[in-house]
């Protein structure tokens, strides 16, 4: 991306900051209204690059504590997996920022 194309990025598709939050820890907040099926909110994944992989629950569970912390909190998950950056913690998205709730304010489309 060259610099024009980072000002345009900037300027009409930036959405959202990580903060403190006043529930708990760090979470994902809104900075402009966020039109309905906005599909840019977060980093697109390149198709070579940013790749998660499945690893079962029971694979992290033997994990040493420092790890498997990592993993339960930014981390993807269904009952049987989570779904790791296979970059690990080198960097981080925003997408890892957001909070697991029963009832979210943004879902996945």
């Amino acid at each position: 991306m060259d610099k024009a194309a980072l000002l345009k990025e900037l300027a009409g598709n930036t959405y959202v900051i990580i903060r403190p939050s006043p529930v708990e820890g760090i979470g994902v907040f809104a900075i402009r209204d966020i039109p309905k099926g906005c599909r840019n909110i977060f980093t697109d994944p390149h198709p070579d690059k940013d790749q998660w992989i499945t690893i079962p629950r029971i694979e992290i569970e033997e994990l040493p504590l420092h790890a498997r912390q990592l993993v339960e909190t930014y981390c993807l998950y269904d009952e049987a997996n989570y779904f790791v950056p296979e970059h690990g913690f080198k960097k981080m998205d925003l997408v890892n920022f957001l909070n697991h709730s029963d009832q979210p304010n943004v879902i996945s489309i």
